[in-house]
């Protein structure tokens, strides 16, 4: 009989409705959906309880890691188990030989199972591997070469979602634009396979360069605002204000002059006694014309 999990043959196993429980929600991915058993190999690895080898509990915990938490490599040679913060382990090991039959299931996200489903290669040779719910057949040693630009991307300030997409911030094209068009230029056809998702989640940044950029960006940007904020060095502010002050419209030294011997006016100082002097002043006469246009209103009424 088949396993209803991963299709392989198997002569016992359990009863699929006893063994999925309320919990499962891989029904989409099953193998052999007429089968009604899952096979031993797929009781043990789905189990919470099967010990990872190498990943033991943690002090006060009942359980060690999970299969579905790691991603599984195996051949004639080697087993390997790595979390997603050994990616270089897991790269290491998909690019070297391998030795009779051999598979891997990487673990993306570490909460779907991965194993159940990895397929099987028979020997040497490019093989193909499960990356979480996508099979992947693994590139020739010159598409591997993706990888280190990918890391070097990263590295010079890319982020792995614009790459992703391909729809980069203004950052980044100022950060790296030669390479941007660079890589597009030779890699952008591989965008939406599963081959380029795998590379780039596989792709790392190198920490230690990244670091050095970031503090010379800042120091740069430190720069910038320092030269903002103080005067330059030529002078500029002072020559800006001497012409704001040349800007101003001035008198005539004659103007004032002739001011000063003008008659004073009401609220003026007198030269008299240096005080206010209204008194002083004589109010102006009335105009004729308003005397000449009042008697014509007393003619009138006479």
């Amino acid at each position: 009989m088949l396993c209803w999990v991963c299709g392989g043959v198997t002569s016992t196993g359990m009863h699929w409705r006893k063994w999925s429980g309320s919990n499962f929600v891989g029904q989409n991915r099953v193998r052999a959906p007429q089968s009604e058993w899952v096979c031993p190999a797929c009781v043990y690895f789905a189990s919470r309880t099967s010990p990872v080898p190498g990943r033991p509990p943690k002090p006060g915990n009942k359980h060690g890691g999970n299969y579905r938490n790691y991603s599984h490599m195996f051949d004639a040679n080697s087993y390997v188990n790595a979390s997603k913060g050994e990616k270089p382990a897991i790269l290491a090991w998909l690019q070297r030989p391998h030795k009779g039959p051999w598979f891997a299931a990487i673990a993306e996200s570490g909460q779907k199972h991965v194993l159940l489903w990895a397929p099987v290669n028979p020997g040497r040779g490019r093989g193909r591997i499960r990356f979480e719910e996508q099979t992947i057949e693994l590139p020739d040693k010159h598409g591997w070469s993706v990888v280190p630009q990918l890391c070097d991307l990263l590295t010079a300030g890319a982020t792995k979602a614009s790459v992703k997409t391909g729809d980069y911030t203004p950052r980044e094209w100022e950060l790296c634009g030669h390479r941007l068009t660079t890589f597009e230029a030779r890699w952008s056809y591989l965008r939406g396979g599963g081959w380029f998702d795998l590379a780039l989640w596989l792709a790392q940044r190198d920490e230690e360069k990244t670091a050095t950029r970031q503090v010379a960006e800042k120091e740069k940007k430190r720069g910038r605002k320092a030269k903002r904020s103080n005067p330059r060095a030529d002078g500029g502010s002072a020559a800006r204000s001497e012409g704001a002050v040349s800007g101003r419209r001035r008198e005539p030294s004659q103007a004032l002059g002739s001011a000063q011997h003008e008659a004073p006016q009401r609220g003026e100082t007198c030269e008299r006694g240096g005080g206010l002097a209204h008194d002083d002043v004589p109010e102006p006469p009335a105009r004729k014309p308003v005397e000449e246009q009042l008697s014509l209103f007393d003619r009138a009424g006479a």
